[in-house]
């Protein structure tokens, strides 16, 4: 039976419920590790970040459809969504991503294996 990519209304609708608090979401975040508040996490960060940059994105859009600037309370809104966005858009700046990479001397278990194959190969790269 032959698949076909699907439409881009459903790719559009999908991306809707995936990106907006929607039951769909909440089926897919269920059981995904939750950290503690307060300890950096970026999975984390980005479920808790989810309530106030969808808050602050109908704030910007009645601004705009009302043409005005915004309320104390709204700019405390949109603030702190711009600050939450900044930091969670960072691309390759984390050094590690869990508290025990962290820790000195820590290498990551693939590596670890990598090394050891490596030691007893007679070739010292993977390349041809």
């Amino acid at each position: 039976r032959p698949y076909y990519e699907p439409s881009d209304r459903l790719t559009k609708e999908v991306s809707r419920m995936l990106t907006t608090p929607s039951e769909m979401r909440d089926f897919f975040q269920e059981g995904v590790y939750m950290a503690p508040e307060g300890t950096a996490h970026q999975v984390t960060d980005l479920i808790r970040a989810l309530p106030t940059c969808v808050e602050a994105d109908k704030i910007a859009a009645n601004l705009r459809r009302e043409n005005r600037q915004p309320t104390e309370e709204e700019a405390a809104v949109l603030d702190r969504a711009d600050a939450l966005r900044d930091v969670l858009i960072q691309v390759d700046v984390f050094d590690n991503l869990t508290d025990e990479e962290s820790r000195e001397g820590f290498v990551r278990p693939a590596l670890v294996g990598t090394a050891e194959r490596m030691s007893s190969m007679d070739r010292k790269s993977f390349a041809a």
